[in-house]
């Protein structure tokens, strides 16, 4: 599926919810010392031109506002567990600005939990051009969410000072829904 030159790491999917693929190309990264917890996988990345070493974690959220407590509660352990440069991307099923939903019907407590993980594990969005919304329930009259993000700390933004996030096209392919 990746193509010649790919290696991997996963979490599998709990029915139709939930998988994680961390993919990488061996000509460019060494990843190793993988990190598999309910709503995340974790993983040492290494640059093989610079050796410049980092910590990326990938989530896919929970649903329930429960399980989104413990979530983030595990995302502070992870991330105090790994120090440096630190990367942390994926479908948080959560939000922390109120512009990132395009109605008014806000869980302003989760928010606020989300507002704080973020403040207190010292992480910087980083900025994503060409979408404001990541996520549609595809009704006729549409709720639009952005729950896909990438936060990095300032060590990693100092590594790569030059990054970019984008979005890749839209082919018309049909995406999986979240649950």
């Amino acid at each position: 599926m990746l193509g010649a030159g790919f290696d991997f790491f996963h979490r599998p999917a709990s029915h139709t919810c939930g998988g994680i693929l961390f993919a990488w190309h061996r000509d460019y990264w060494d990843c190793s010392n993988p990190i598999f917890h309910d709503y995340s996988l974790t993983a040492k990345v290494v640059n093989r031109s610079s050796n410049d070493d980092w910590w990326v974690t990938s989530v896919y959220g929970p649903q329930s506002d429960n399980e989104k407590v413990l979530f983030l509660d595990d995302l502070r352990s992870v991330r105090a567990g790994c120090a440096g440069p630190f990367l942390i991307c994926g479908d948080f099923n959560l939000i922390y600005r109120a512009e990132d939903k395009n109605n008014a019907i806000l869980n302003r407590r989760m928010m606020g939990r989300f507002r704080r993980f973020i403040d207190d594990t010292d992480l910087q969005e980083l900025h994503l051009n060409g979408r404001r919304f990541t996520w549609s329930n595809e009704r006729d009259n549409p709720t639009l969410e952005r729950l896909d993000r990438v936060f990095a700390s300032e060590d990693w933004m100092l590594l790569y000072p030059n990054h970019v996030l984008s979005t890749l096209p839209h082919l018309g392919l049909q995406t999986a829904q979240h649950c």
